[in-house]
């Protein structure tokens, strides 16, 4: 654990319009995460890009100053130029060792999110694990740090009052949807496929609205959303020639630029002159600014949910201090956890020596012995060696691991 590094940019720090530069497109992501790799020096890595943050969780010998972060930024958003990036290399949070897992553990909870208590970065956590996981990024060290924090933030939710007043982005969204009273034959359209439409979309199911059309640019994402929710599913090309109109339009997609702007809204909007719901989850904005200035719409993005959020703060600062604990009992096990695998790999020789032993013996040094052994005396001695050899593994091994536990327990 001594080599875990993160590098954050965070709603703290940052505008969520700069921490969207850095959001990387699917379909560049293992281009861009496996240059970091190879000209960082890095052993381990994983990549979180969420709604208000992104995370590069990483293994690395050495600590991280600014000029490393600029270099692994600039390989993130190459658009920006040397001052830009330094400025926001130098304000950027990075965390060493114990700090990085005990701030990754704060994330998994939610303790460190601009909505405190939302549950849906367990999901975002481990989906961008297994992403990294799948193309050969990450390892032990990180494999059983992302374990620990799910772990750990389950517990938060499930023992403390955190969740008691759901306050996620989705929850925030669904409160200005309901405001309005819309009739459930509502016309709604939602751009995206990714956890928030569907957690959207389920509110939308279980209130009984069903006038849905789900736009995306990989239909067959789309059409899984039609199959759990109902509606009509369509390519993003095909949305120009959509006819239908619509009353609302929910968007939260993984683009790194805007995806309507004025002459699509326009073309989508069939010269409907009545006042439109526009919720606007993704960061960086899926709808250009000129739709908001330009056409009659009430308009919901992620800033203004950011400050509905700060509305349930103090509420949560108790719950918060009774978190503290079961992160501190997560930390301890992180570094217990790591210290047993440090364990098992320095240990990994044993059973190839047992081996190797018993080889020797039986091949060479008693060979001649064992040629004066009928059949079943041979078996029994087999017998006999195979237990041998499982508990000379396995013994020294536990017997590690108890040593290892007593000293934790000391400290």
């Amino acid at each position: 654990m001594n080599e875990l590094r993160v590098v954050a940019l965070t709603h703290k720090h940052f505008t969520l319009d700069t921490i969207g530069k850095f959001h990387v497109a699917d379909n560049r992501r293992e281009q861009v995460l496996k240059q970091l790799i190879h000209q960082i020096g890095i052993g381990e890595l994983m990549y979180l890009s969420t709604c208000n943050r992104v995370e590069i969780v990483f293994t690395l010998p050495h600590y991280v100053c600014p000029g490393v972060t600029a270099n692994m930024l600039k390989l993130i958003q190459p658009n920006l130029n040397e001052a830009e990036i330094k400025s926001i290399a130098a304000h950027a949070e990075r965390f060493n060792g114990v700090e990085a897992a005990e701030h990754l553990l704060n994330v998994a909870a939610s303790l460190d999110s601009a909505i405190i208590g939302e549950r849906e970065i367990i999901t975002q956590l481990r989906k961008a694990y297994e992403e990294c996981d799948a193309i050969g990024l990450t390892g032990d060290d990180l494999r059983l740090m992302i374990r620990q924090c799910i772990q750990t933030a389950k517990e938060v939710f499930t023992s403390t009052d955190l969740a008691k007043k759901p306050v996620s982005v989705v929850s925030l969204a669904w409160e200005q949807f309901r405001a309005h009273q819309l009739p459930t034959d509502s016309r709604i359209l939602l751009i995206g496929a990714g956890q928030i439409i569907r957690n959207f979309s389920k509110f939308l199911y279980e209130n009984e609205y069903r006038n849905l059309t789900f736009v995306n640019r990989t239909l067959a994402n789309a059409t899984m959303l039609c199959e759990s929710f109902g509606g009509k599913a369509l390519p993003l090309e095909e949305l120009q020639h959509f006819t239908e109109g619509f009353d609302v339009l929910s968007s939260c997609t993984g683009a790194e630029s805007h995806v309507i702007d004025t002459d699509l809204y326009n073309t989508i909007l069939r010269g409907e002159s009545n006042k439109k719901i526009i919720i606007d989850l993704a960061v960086p904005g899926d709808i250009h600014a000129d739709v908001v200035s330009g056409f009659d719409v009430d308009y919901y993005d992620m800033n203004l949910i950011r400050e509905r959020a700060q509305e349930n703060i103090q509420y949560r600062e108790q719950a918060i201090t009774d978190c503290l604990p079961i992160i501190q009992s997560g930390l301890r096990e992180c570094e217990k956890v790591h210290k047993e695998r440090r364990i098992e790999k320095a240990m990994t020789s044993i059973p190839e020596t047992i081996k190797e032993i018993r080889n020797t013996a039986l091949g060479s040094v008693f060979a001649k012995d064992l040629e004066t052994l009928d059949d079943h005396s041979r078996d029994v001695l087999e017998k006999i060696m195979n237990y041998m050899e499982k508990k000379y593994i396995s013994i020294p091994m536990r017997m590690a691991k108890e040593v290892l536990m007593d000293e934790v327990k000391k400290n």
